[in-house]
């Protein structure tokens, strides 16, 4: 009889797969069914959720009227892992709880425990989970069944490192290796066992990259990758991708970056299939962490704002994965975009809040990269500065309005400045000989000059030293002797006197000092030379310093400006673009 309703049962659900999907069955058909066809249904995910869930409820309920302890806690515990809701779990885990206690299985009560600790911790209550979690242990201790006892341990061992209690971690993931290590030739249960094992290596591996023990890091890899081979095909390349990560972490520290992000890459495709987010999204933050050290910051941020998406469409991340939020931060402040900076400073406040409220013992981490007090001080700061920088943007028009404003009124300066040069400029041209004394010309005046051998007037009479002075500066000025680095003392001595009364003379009947005497004729000669003879044009103002009788090219600048009231560079530039020096130039080269 039995054998008949399950054939027709597997005819009902195989028809009732073919035609709708999924069997769609009444509230009376479920009522009706055995425990056994409830149980294949539900085992087999031949109903579609709400159905399930109705399949459920009627399993448990045909147990507890049957009185079988072990259906009523395999009813409860699929209630528990049908629902996502947090309240509806908690709420079922609960009822399993106390439905252990009360026919007081010590088993029963841990793995018991052990669903609620499983509960909080998918919701990242880990102070919680970790309570539950302690109390699994303790009864299960009190067990025969040191299997399910490690599953605990490593669990809890997974808690205090997501606490970031990383020796309390270590010490109870090795506890739990070491077992199923121990475990590993029992036939009866050899790859759940090898299973058990590489877990708890990946898990050891990851607290030891934590904790910074690099000789530790590197035999647990070993051995790991070692282990992974015995598993089967699919395993083998999820467990051997998880050792890559971590080997991957293990290589960015070592400044390793190529070999980093060849192992890192490689191990992404089987945890995303395996969809793992958390550990797909600890990928993007090391490879982020690579291009940010080869200073591919572009690129980086590319990863970590990868991790930004996960954490605001599920609202996930951990200490690990804040990280990103830390290089998001220093991205904008190096960017000096105000407005990114704060908003990443919200965001990893925001983060910062939610890991305080649900893990408040947790220790450096929060404290050194997340502490609330300076993300705060921060976030104020980066709002006055936004709230500063908009208050300027609204005064930049007026600002502006004056620039342009000092802009023209600079632009009128330089034309009348222009003008005034230009109108300098020709007055010198004006003022100086129209053609340059020619070399004849010079060496007729020096013969006649030199002939002169005693000062006498046409008559006879003996000059006056004034009248002396002035003939001998006369033939001075004729020789160019200005030219020459010549001294006051020099001079006097040339022209017979002293240096007393050459001074009265020029105080005189010059009204100059001999200085200003020199660099008068100087400027003068080097304007008519500068205006008339192209080659010397050529030459830099350190060439044309030496040529006109001063010492250095800023000293001939200097003078020039305040003789002719216009800069020598002005004055040639100008002397250049006029048309009849232009003819010049080219008739002096033709010759």
């Amino acid at each position: 009889m039995f054998r008949k309703k399950i054939w027709t049962f597997l005819f009902l659900a195989l028809f009732g797969v073919i035609v709708y999907g999924s069997p769609t069955q009444n509230n009376t058909d479920y009522k009706n069914w055995s425990m056994q066809e409830l149980l294949f249904s539900i085992n087999n995910d031949l109903l579609n959720p709400t159905d399930k869930a109705i399949c459920i409820e009627y399993y448990l309920q045909k147990a507890k009227e049957e009185n079988i302890p072990g259906d009523i806690i395999n009813a409860y515990r699929k209630k528990v892992f049908l629902v996502e809701d947090f309240t509806l779990q908690s709420k079922y885990a609960d009822s399993l709880l106390q439905f252990t206690l009360q026919i007081n299985d010590m088993q029963a009560i841990g793995s018991a425990y052990n669903t609620m600790s499983y509960i909080e911790y998918v919701h990242k209550n880990y102070k919680k989970a970790l309570e539950y979690g302690l109390q699994a242990e303790d009864y299960l201790k009190k067990t025969d069944d040191e299997y399910t006892l490690n599953k605990v341990k490593y669990a809890i061992g997974s808690i205090y490192y997501h606490l970031e209690d990383f020796d309390k971690s270590a010490q109870v993931t090795k506890e739990s290796m070491l077992y199923y290590q121990s475990q590993l030739n029992d036939s009866s249960n050899a790859y759940n066992n090898l299973r058990g094992y590489i877990s708890n290596i990946y898990a050891l591996s990851k607290t030891s990259f934590r904790q910074q023990k690099n000789d530790t890091i590197k035999l647990l890899l070993q051995e790991g990758y070692q282990a992974a081979k015995k598993l089967k095909s699919k395993d083998r390349t999820l467990e051997t991708a998880y050792f890559d990560l971590i080997h991957g972490m293990y290589d960015h520290r070592l400044q390793q970056y190529t070999s980093s992000d060849s192992l890192l890459s490689k191990a992404l495709p089987p945890i995303q299939s395996n969809g793992d987010y958390a550990n797909e999204h600890l990928v993007y933050l090391y490879l982020g962490k690579n291009a940010w050290d080869r200073g591919q910051k572009e690129k980086a941020l590319s990863y970590f704002q990868k991790i930004e998406t996960l954490y605001k469409e599920s609202n996930f991340a951990n200490t690990e994965l804040s990280e990103a939020f830390n290089y998001l931060i220093t991205y904008y402040q190096e960017k000096k975009d105000l407005e990114k900076e704060l908003y990443y400073t919200k965001l990893l406040m925001e983060l910062s809040s939610e890991l305080h409220k649900n893990n408040s013992k947790l220790s450096s981490f929060l404290h050194t990269h997340l502490d609330t007090k300076k993300l705060e001080a921060s976030k104020q700061k980066l709002e006055y500065e936004l709230s500063r920088s908009q208050s300027q943007i609204k005064g930049l028009y007026a600002l502006v309005t004056i620039l342009i404003f000092i802009v023209f009124m600079g632009l009128v300066y330089y034309q009348k400045t222009q003008q005034k040069l230009q109108q300098q400029y020709k007055h010198l041209i004006q003022e100086s000989p129209k053609h340059p004394i020619q070399l004849s010309q010079r060496l007729q005046q020096e013969s006649v000059a030199s002939s002169v051998s005693v000062e006498f007037t046409e008559s006879q009479q003996p000059l006056n030293t004034t009248q002396v002075l002035i003939r001998k500066l006369e033939d001075f000025e004729q020789k160019k002797g200005y030219l020459q680095k010549i001294t006051q003392d020099e001079l006097a001595r040339q022209f017979g006197t002293n240096r007393n009364t050459l001074s009265k003379f020029f105080n005189e009947e010059k009204n100059i000092n001999f200085s200003d005497y020199l660099k008068h004729l100087r400027i003068q000669h080097a304007v008519r030379e500068l205006t008339y003879n192209p080659k010397l044009h050529l030459l830099n103002l350190t060439g044309l310093a030496d040529e006109f009788g001063f010492g250095s090219s800023k000293s001939f600048s200097n003078a020039f400006k305040e003789i002719a009231k216009i800069s020598v560079t002005d004055f040639i530039k100008m002397r250049q673009q006029d048309e009849d020096f232009k003819d010049m130039d080219q008739s002096k080269s033709s010759i």
